[in-house]
């Protein structure tokens, strides 16, 4: 007799599916509590968790790292060709990521199950590096253990179990997200940029990549651990200068046309940008809030449009182009980080109509991605492939 082929849900077909699409709805919850929050509604608490914390926890954690793991899950597959969680097991990851976000608006105790997920990734993709010897790239699950181990303590710090800032907890998960994005950035937006256009000369040194990365790192440990306002401020200076000597070696002003690549390099022109606006806030020239959210919002979340749109096209089978949706996603995310900035230059109401425009133009780049992107992210690869 025949077997019966077992049905499939294309959903849980591979990692990227479930979680592009959670982390640009639950970034739309975030931001639009966010608002509520700064007119003087939203959650305010949960438990003792102020609702701005929760807001920039969720940004972080349920947004930006979420997506980093189906980012992860989906990669090291192509990396290994070993398969990673899918059907049925990756099932059980997307509710243990759903008990981590609602978990902890019910009790203190259930905040057990979002720290618990960023290291299950990890040790899922970890075995699979080890197995094929990758060693160049243990960083993803080691990272992604840290970062882990950083919401963990997070939880420890906002329920007064631990006398260490939950602020500056949530400063270093940015930071760390961030050197995630100056390392997986440096090798595919050269790449990307040189492969979409053809004879293109570009400048690449490793020396100055590695320089670059070190000094970046130097740069948020000083910041984190408050060493000395002068040289914090002259690293971060040196590590701006540095990001932007190695984003023009990638030529970044030759990708105008070519929207699936000047995303990438508008976003990360905010990670030196990031950098100067941290060295000056190391002088108490300006809020250190502004450096935050260059980092949040200008690299992290132009980074991650820009790749959840590519990556999705690319795994669901389709030819990797932007069009009229994806290219208003794209200036929408820049808007955001640009009509923030402009926030934090004025008072009163005009603040918080700029800032509320910010948010409306944040909700509606994720909703746009959610209302083109859900349909490919649920069906099968027309294709035929698995994936």
């Amino acid at each position: 007799m025949k077997a019966i082929p077992k049905r499939s849900i294309p959903l849980f077909a591979l990692g990227f599916r479930p979680f592009y699409l959670l982390a640009a709805f639950w970034s739309v919850v975030a931001i639009m509590e966010w608002l509520m929050e700064i007119s003087g509604s939203g959650i305010r608490d949960v438990g003792s968790i102020p609702g701005v914390q929760w807001h920039a926890h969720e940004m972080i954690f349920g947004f930006a790292a979420t997506v980093i793991a189906g980012f992860a899950l989906t990669a090291v597959r192509s990396w290994t060709g070993l398969d990673t969680p899918k059907g049925f097991t990756l099932m059980l990851l997307v509710v243990l990521w759903i008990a981590g976000r609602l978990g902890p608006l019910l009790s203190p105790y259930l905040a057990i199950f979002d720290v618990l997920f960023l290291p299950t990734i990890a040790i899922v993709i970890g075995k699979l590096i080890v197995q094929r010897k990758m060693a160049r790239n243990l960083f993803l699950p080691l990272i992604l253990s840290a970062l882990g181990l950083l919401n963990g303590l997070f939880y420890l710090s906002a329920y007064g179990r631990m006398n260490v800032d939950a602020n500056t907890i949530l400063m270093a998960s940015l930071f760390l997200i961030v050197m995630i994005e100056i390392m997986i950035g440096g090798r595919v937006i050269p790449s990307f940029t040189a492969n979409a256009i053809a004879g293109l000369h570009q400048f690449k040194s490793k020396k100055l990549a590695a320089i670059t990365l070190v000094c970046s790192a130097a740069a948020f440990l000083l910041w984190i651990f408050s060493v000395g306002n002068y040289l914090t401020s002259i690293v971060c200076f040196l590590a701006g200068c540095l990001q932007l000597l190695l984003q023009w070696g990638w030529r970044p002003l030759a990708t105008v046309s070519k929207p699936m690549v000047w995303v990438l390099h508008a976003a990360y022109a905010w990670i030196p940008l990031g950098f100067i606006f941290l060295g000056l806030s190391s002088l108490g020239i300006l809020s250190a809030y502004i450096a935050l959210h260059a980092f949040g919002i200008g690299a992290t979340g132009g980074l991650i449009i820009g790749m959840i749109t590519r990556t999705a096209m690319g795994h669901t089978g389709r030819q990797i182009n932007a069009g009229s949706i994806e290219k208003t996603c794209y200036t929408l995310v820049q808007f955001t980080a640009i009509i923030w900035m402009i926030a934090h230059l004025t008072t009163g109401i005009w603040f918080h109509a700029t800032i509320g425009l910010a948010g409306v133009c944040w909700c509606l780049a994720f909703i746009l991605y959610i209302y083109k992107y859900l349909p490919w992210l649920t069906r099968a690869r027309f294709d035929g492939q698995a994936g």
